[in-house]
């Protein structure tokens, strides 16, 4: 109602909305985030690479013209900056008890597509938890799966990766294993985790009842 009365964008919400109704010819971000830090308004975008990946790597373009866009609506007190997000690259590691009757092979593929669709970059959103009893709860209901004995989160950093790393505790500082807590690898609104590799960072260890 504000907005639609005075032009302005009155909060974190219709900065938002203003970004995506954005002319498709100003650019277009991946994933978009907007917090309110030291008193500005900050804006946080992603792009995706020419893989479909998610990069903190915004075009100069894309950022002055979001920036250039904005201010024909900001409030004319709002201080608003625009940079990157951080994408925090992950591998998984997970360790599953399979029923001897069914084929190990095809349980496999079913599990890495299920954490697959978990982590797409199109249904990951900045500032989103990993939630890893849901995910868990979606890989038991597989045909073939017994129980799940382990499962490892690991931030990859260096040479084809990132290089953000998860602002959560690591468990093994050395080898960059998350921590979770209460089940849960939790994200600030500047970060999304993201599984760069699949076919190398989804790994399945199973084991036949």
């Amino acid at each position: 109602y504000n907005f639609a009365a005075q032009k302005r964008a009155v909060t974190i919400r219709d900065y938002e909305s203003i970004i995506w109704n954005m002319p498709p010819e100003f650019g277009a971000p991946a994933k978009v985030s907007i917090q309110e830090k030291d008193n500005k308004v900050e804006v946080l975008l992603l792009s995706y690479d020419i893989n479909g990946k998610l990069v903190s790597d915004n075009s100069k373009y894309l950022a002055d013209n979001i920036a250039n866009y904005l201010s024909n609506y900001r409030m004319l007190n709002d201080y608003v900056v625009v940079t990157s997000a951080k994408v925090i690259d992950i591998s998984i590691d997970i360790s599953v008890v399979l029923s001897a009757g069914f084929a190990s092979k095809d349980v496999i593929n079913n599990i890495i597509s299920v954490i697959n669709t978990y982590f797409s970059p199109q249904s990951m959103q900045l500032g989103t938890n990993v939630n890893l009893s849901e995910l868990k709860s979606r890989i038991q209901t597989l045909i073939g799966v017994v129980t799940i004995s382990e499962m490892i989160i690991k931030n990859e950093v260096g040479g084809d990766y990132s290089g953000g790393e998860t602002s959560m505790e690591y468990l093994d500082k050395e080898n960059k294993i998350i921590q979770p807590v209460d089940d849960t690898i939790y994200s600030q609104p500047s970060e999304i985790y993201h599984i760069r590799y699949p076919e190398e960072d989804i790994r399945v260890k199973a084991i036949l009842s």
